[in-house]
């Protein structure tokens, strides 16, 4: 009994188990890549160093200061910042101004290497300010709290911090 092609049953079998060997062997070259890729990856990766937790600190923080920091917060805009808090609109505008000005320096006939720093640092310092004004009304917060309410946060923090943990 042959096909319309002439094989015989023998050439079919053949020809079937050698698409599934050129199969089996794509899957398993396509599983050792990732394994290897995801080995060399991992490899890569080394944690920055250790940081005070602030999420903790927050949420250590007894309720009435949370509730104070963060109507101070609305009232008078986010620390840092020329003014209230930019709608979700402006600061992505902001961001594409942003990307525009660096796409347009890196397609110069001349790259102003200054003028990249600058563009670069001003980003990092806008940022820097924020986080070291917040920082400091954080502090003036906890600043502002008698001495139970801040055991009683060092008491919530202990627990917070217990509980990220790993166990041994």
């Amino acid at each position: 009994m042959t096909d319309p092609l002439g094989a015989t049953p023998s050439q079919r079998k053949r020809r079937i188990l050698r698409v599934v060997l050129v199969l089996s062997l794509m899957i398993n070259l396509l599983l050792i890549g990732v394994m290897a890729g995801g080995i060399l990856r991992s490899g890569q990766f080394h944690p920055g160093p250790p940081q005070s937790d602030f999420r903790s600190l927050w949420r250590a923080l007894p309720d009435d200061v949370r509730d104070t920091l963060r109507s101070q917060a609305r009232r008078d805009g986010r620390p840092g910042a020329e003014g209230p808090r930019l709608s979700h609109a402006e600061r992505r505008a902001r961001s594409r101004a942003i990307d525009a000005q660096i796409l347009e320096m890196l397609r110069a006939d001349e790259f102003d290497v200054a003028g990249f720093a600058a563009l670069l640092g001003g980003e990092r310092e806008r940022i820097a300010a924020r986080l070291d004004a917040a920082q400091q009304a954080f502090a003036q917060g906890v600043g502002g709290m008698d001495r139970a309410q801040r055991l009683q946060m060092a008491t919530r923090l202990e627990e917070l911090w217990r509980d990220r943990m790993p166990r041994r």
